[in-house]
């Protein structure tokens, strides 16, 4: 069950740098975290699967395993929002990364206040129509043959559930609630990743490339449209030929 974002969120924090993992948890803890720190892969896997965190902060360059690979073992059995951390800020890492299915990431050496604000953003993206369970049918979106409930985070295409991100469930949902127009770029940054969009930021496109990869493996033969206007956005339709 998922904590309110009243209560104190429960991070894991994943980094072999024993320095900066104490100077994290010095600075997040008495701004309302509580963290618990993995040092190693290995270490990282036992905690995930015997604990419930809100969040993971995830190294990808760890002593056992390629952090990367943790991600996408996580990614098997959890939707909990994941920050990624990439050394040197390698373009190439940030992609892989949010392909695995990180939610968001930051490049080394970073602010700690960027971080704990990238935290507030995620957790508070991930947390929206969670707990409004009562009213599930005002969450409910549905355009052709797909559907997105964003109270129970549940999204179904030609009746096969798929499995997505709390960030790729925030792009679906400004697709669908704008589904025939354009959604401008910024537009999407703002609402999906907390933050405004910046001209060499490619975390939208990785995300709508892995939702549209996810929606093709759901269904081939699917109608549904994710259409990349260039300059611009991009628009969700219903290719009514293929009907």
């Amino acid at each position: 069950m998922s904590a309110s974002l009243t209560a104190i969120p429960k991070i894991l924090l994943i980094e072999d740098d024993f320095e900066l993992s104490q100077m994290l948890c010095e600075y997040l803890e008495p701004n309302g975290y509580h963290l618990e720190l993995a040092h190693t892969g290995y270490q990282a896997s036992r905690l995930l699967s015997t604990q419930c965190f809100d969040m993971a902060l995830l190294d990808l360059m760890l002593p056992d395993i390629n952090g990367l690979e943790l991600l996408k073992r996580y990614r098997e059995h959890s939707s909990k929002p994941v920050i990624m951390f990439t050394a040197h800020g390698s373009e190439a890492d940030r992609i892989r990364g949010l392909e695995c299915g990180a939610d968001d990431y930051l490049a080394k050496p970073f602010n700690p206040v960027e971080l704990k604000a990238r935290i507030n953003a995620v957790l508070r993206r991930f947390h929206v129509g969670r707990e409004g369970l009562s009213e599930p049918a005002s969450q409910a979106l549905c355009i052709g043959p797909l559907s997105l409930n964003t109270a129970l985070g549940r999204t179904t295409l030609d009746g096969q559930d798929i499995t997505l991100t709390g960030t790729e469930q925030r792009v679906l949902e400004i697709l669908m609630r704008s589904a025939g127009d354009i959604v401008y770029r910024n537009a999407m940054c703002e609402f999906a990743l907390g933050r405004v969009s910046t001209p060499h930021d490619r975390s939208i496109d990785t995300h709508i490339s892995s939702l549209r990869r996810k929606l093709a493996q759901a269904c081939a033969a699917s109608r549904v449209i994710i259409r990349n206007l260039r300059g611009q956005g991009y628009l969700l339709a219903i290719d009514e030929d293929a009907a």
